[in-house]
């Protein structure tokens, strides 16, 4: 699973040090500049999650970094917290004018620091939920009427074109009635893809076996794997905690990853699905291919809708299987290296057995 990144910035070494082990002790990926320009070009390779920021520094202070990446669209929603030892009001009020989300001044608890980064953290990750919510639910507006409006000239239009093709001998003009047949089926599918989108919008979630819901989602699955050699590697706890779930929803979600992950393997492979406790009280469920990988340009955009790599279908697999992950209260991240494979990771919430009793 993909650790949080934060940039450290600040040219007094001493404090490089302290904050890099107390954040990779805390599992955060860490990476370090020691002056203003240094830390613009690592936002820039790095893409930090969050930055520590002192003020006091060569080419460039930290109040002129942190307005220029305030002022630009790609890095303006990366959390922001000065660390420095200026500490007038008239520094603090400059810092958060220009935008940062939190001021704290030198010496610092690195107990207090841990729970800054934390809260600022969770802020950004609901913002950020609530952002792409806010974009599938007017997607979802969008395309129920695109499909509305498609679903009937299409069943027309190929209703015709098998007519139509039952009719004629030519070669050549069944070779193109065929092109124009496979097309509406593909259009067909996407219509279903939309339907099938707008079906799994609310989950109703209830206690439930995680182990269960794996084994029917790879039995559905084995239709799809025919006529590839594809092993399925089960490591699932044994007598899990209950969760909270939706089955039918959630198996849906689980099945569309394995469909992908089948796609992904050209003739022969081997997937692999695996659950574990994680820290904080969660359960992680990993599914692991050795499929053909996808390319780290491309790796950010698969839960967005309609983004695939393939050349048919809607490639909504992904974005059902996120939206019912985000309504199981759980997260889901990817991993992959092309040539190699893909992991996708879901981590779902024990807690919310508590909270239901």
């Amino acid at each position: 699973m993909r650790k949080i990144k934060i940039l450290i910035v600040d040219d007094d070494k001493r404090n490089v040090k302290l904050l890099t082990e107390k954040l990779n002790f805390d599992g955060y990926e860490t990476d370090i500049a020691y002056d203003g320009l240094e830390a613009l070009e690592k936002v820039e390779s790095f893409e930090p999650d969050l930055i520590l920021l002192d003020i006091m520094m060569p080419k460039m202070n930290g109040f002129e970094v942190a307005r220029k990446l305030k002022a630009s669209e790609k890095t303006k929603y990366i959390p922001i917290i000065i660390l420095t030892a200026r500490g007038e009001v008239e520094d603090k009020v400059l810092g958060l004018d220009i935008g940062a989300e939190e001021y704290l001044c030198k010496p610092v608890s690195l107990t207090e620091l841990s729970a800054r980064v934390r809260s600022l953290l969770r802020i950004r990750m609901l913002q950020t939920r609530l952002s792409e919510m806010e974009k599938l639910a007017a997607l979802g507006q969008m395309v129920d009427g695109i499909a509305h409006e498609v679903r009937n000239p299409l069943m027309a239009i190929g209703g015709m074109a098998r007519r139509v093709k039952e009719r004629i001998t030519d070669e050549q003009m069944q070779s193109h009635i065929s092109l124009i047949i496979r097309e509406v089926e593909r259009l067909e599918k996407m219509i279903e893809r939309i339907d099938e989108y707008k079906k799994f919008q609310v989950s109703e979630l209830k206690e439930g076996d995680i182990n269960d819901v794996i084994a029917d989602a790879v039995k559905d699955i084995q239709d799809i794997i025919r006529g590839k050699t594809i092993g399925i590697k089960l490591s699932l706890l044994h007598d899990p905690p209950p969760l909270m779930m939706d089955k039918t929803t959630f198996k849906k979600a689980i099945f569309n990853i394995l469909e992908n992950s089948v796609e992904a393997i050209d003739k022969a492979g081997e997937i692999e699905i695996k659950t574990c406790p994680s820290m904080g009280g969660f359960l992680e469920l990993m599914i692991r291919d050795t499929g053909c990988g996808i390319r780290a340009e491309e790796l950010k955009n698969i839960f967005n809708p309609f983004y695939t790599s393939k050349m048919s279908g809607a490639g909504l697999g992904l974005t059902i299987a996120y939206k019912i992950i985000q309504d199981h209260k759980g997260d889901i991240t990817a991993e992959s290296e092309e040539g190699k494979g893909t992991i996708i990771c879901i981590k779902l919430p024990l807690s919310l057995v508590r909270m239901a009793q």
